[in-house]
């Protein structure tokens, strides 16, 4: 086959793709979308105004580094069609096309150097590599567990990244391919190229940090020619991979290592060390095996591990990892684009796998890993030639029927979540212990009633709320969305949701849906929505805040009650000045405005300069200008 002929089968699975994940763009939003996307205002741009977007930018509440590229793609999605999630959906759905293509040219790169390498590149090694890169790109296209770094609008973050981190990879190889013959245009493709990509990269999600490892690791095992090229390299990884990383961990650890860094995780830093093993190996099986029974929106009801034996699988799982790291030494040679796949798929978990105190399971980190595992699967699996290797046509069978799984997989998923109503009973009844899971029904039952006393829909919402307030791990927003349902359809409270709020609070550092939950309960009451009892509110603000580190996002809520409710201005001032300690500076910008309401301007002028003094890249411009204008009057 021509080799231009390609292209054309590459299309084809590009339009199959399209078409499969077509039902699933008239799905709605879905959980981190709304803090990220719905609920973002500073998102929501619809003029041209420079100030406008410079503050789109820096919107994101997802990071520190606030991931600016992402937050722009999101605002730009909201000028052109607002907040409509199909556009938003569907420009996921182009940047996973462009990722699949960008994917193939890799591959088809890798592969060709691999042949080139052997000394004897035949035709036949040539077309099985370009089929090796066809068929690993076309099953990751169609793979489910990639379903929501498109359907999922915000982890466009994900996919965006990885955009970078692909082009990144094609430009190292083409740098070294042009070192290895002469030609001119190694050098920026190097020195200029891979960095920026790993810039850009980061912009959008931080994962991309990873690129100049996996390009080492590249170098180390495909390549394989660096003894050429020793002193410069040895210079290239040095400045942009060894001094960053031993940089970013002496500013991480200091952070993650302490026990508080924890406190707000129903897991230790030990027990995510041990569970993660098991996650891998459940990625393994899922991306290999990709039955619809394995995935899922929702995995915050997995189990962690609280030993070397509890659960028996820790162990195993451990050793399992280790077996795939020696592997991937001991093929380096033999095999090396089976070691690249496993070694790549290794280091893609090296953020999110170790000590970072993230939650221990998201299929979306699989969204590069998946791709890499699939290409050590297929390059094993997939023949010299059809007929000169054992098995050959039962191997290239497994292959298709793998692809076609993905496919069919994915065509069950993208009709789930074409409908919320779907998507959420769904989920509920895969994970009935997962909190999320039951939560999301019940939220989702009482949208549908429209808070009307006589809607069918208010019973089972609150079946499904008492469920999920029951689940272990389960943060307060059942009993917050049991309390806002009630009051707003004349039902009575139950003493035992406010118990269990308070219960919750008293025997954990609140978490970020817990800090969420006081804020809404605090909004609904404030606004008049739900008529709540004060003193039920006071003990929950005082439970939350028992456990020593301040949590700005509860103190202000505490100081909207003290100064609304309990009508102390002395108390509510002395709160927001607290939060406002915070290193989110949107607290202070509240310090500011309340001072201007309680009329004391020239404090309220000196908190608004230091907050223009802390406030990075004008993220925060047009709110600074409404203050200081309310200061002017």
């Amino acid at each position: 086959m021509s080799r231009t002929k390609f292209f054309p089968l590459l299309l084809g699975a590009l339009l199959v793709t399209a078409l499969v994940y077509l039902p699933g763009l008239k799905g709605g939003y879905e959980f981190d979308d709304f803090p990220n996307i719905v609920d973002n205002t500073a998102l929501h741009v619809t003029t041209l105004d420079a100030a406008a977007w410079q503050e789109a930018l820096w919107a994101s509440p997802s990071s520190d580094l606030q991931r600016p590229l992402a937050s722009l793609s999101f605002a730009l999605n909201h000028y052109f069609s607002g907040l409509a999630p199909a556009p938003m959906k569907a420009t996921n759905l182009l940047i996973h096309l462009l990722n699949g293509l960008l994917l193939f040219l890799l591959l088809r790169r890798l592969t060709q150097w691999r042949a080139a390498r052997t000394n004897v590149a035949t035709t036949a090694q040539i077309q099985r590599g370009d089929w090796l890169a066809l068929l690993v790109t076309s099953a990751w296209l169609v793979h489910p567990i990639n379903l929501t770094a498109v359907l999922y609008v915000v982890q466009r973050m994900e996919s965006l990244a990885q955009v970078f981190v692909l082009m990144g990879l094609l430009l190292y190889v083409e740098a070294r391919k042009r070192q290895d013959s002469g030609q001119r245009g190694a050098f920026w493709r190097l020195w200029i190229g891979v960095p920026l990509c790993t810039l850009l990269g980061i912009a959008a999600k931080e994962s991309a940090v990873l690129l100049p490892l996996y390009a080492l690791i590249l170098e180390m095992v495909v390549l394989q020619t660096w003894r050429r090229r020793r002193g410069e390299l040895v210079t290239f990884y040095t400045v942009f991979l060894f001094i960053p990383g031993i940089l970013g961990l002496l500013w991480m650890l200091p952070r993650v290592l302490p026990a508080p860094a924890y406190s707000f995780r129903s897991f230790t830093l030990a027990q995510r060390l041990l569970t993660e093993p098991r996650v891998l190996l459940d990625y393994v099986a899922w991306i290999l095996l990709p039955l619809p029974k394995f995935f899922s929106f929702y995995h915050d009801d997995y189990p962690f591990s609280t030993d070397l034996w509890h659960p028996w699988s820790t162990l195993p799982a451990i050793a399992a990892v280790i077996a795939m790291a020696v592997a991937a030494v001991l093929l380096r040679r033999r095999r090396p684009l089976i070691a690249l796949g496993l070694a790549w798929f290794l280091s893609a978990q090296a953020l999110t796998a170790t000590f970072f105190p993230l939650e221990l399971v998201f299929e979306h980190r699989n969204y590069f890993a998946s791709a890499v595992l699939l290409l050590a699967a297929f390059d094993l699996l997939l023949p010299e030639r059809l007929g000169s290797t054992h098995f050959a046509l039962p191997r290239i069978t497994l292959v298709l029927a793998v692809t076609a799984l993905c496919t069919i997989t994915l065509m069950m998923r993208a009709r789930t979540w074409s409908d919320p109503i779907t998507l959420a009973v769904t989920e509920a009844a895969l994970h009935p212990d997962s909190p999320r899971a039951t939560y999301n029904l019940g939220r989702t039952l009482v949208v549908l009633s429209g808070y009307r006393p006589e809607s069918p829909n208010i019973p089972k919402a609150i079946t499904a709320l008492e469920a999920a307030a029951r689940a272990p791990g389960a943060s307060i927003l059942p009993e917050v969305a049991l309390i806002m349902v009630a009051s707003r359809t004349g039902r009575p409270m139950e003493d035992a949701w406010w118990d269990g709020m308070r219960s919750k609070l008293e025997n954990r550092q609140p978490t970020v849906e817990d800090s969420e939950a006081i804020k809404s309960l605090t909004a609904c009451q404030r606004e008049g929505r739900c008529v709540l009892n004060d003193q039920r509110m006071l003990s929950l603000y005082l439970a939350a805040l028992q456990h020593g580190a301040a949590n700005a996002s509860v103190l202000y809520s505490y100081a909207i009650f003290a100064f609304n409710r309990l009508h102390d201005s002395t108390l509510a001032l002395q709160l927001a000045r607290d939060a406002a300690q915070s290193s989110d500076q949107q607290y202070r910008l509240n310090l500011v405005n309340f001072l201007i309401d309680l009329k004391r301007p020239d404090e309220a002028a000196a908190e608004l300069k230091t907050l223009k003094e802390k406030v990075r890249f004008g993220s925060m411009n047009a709110e600074i200008a409404k203050a200081q204008s309310r200061l002017s009057l």
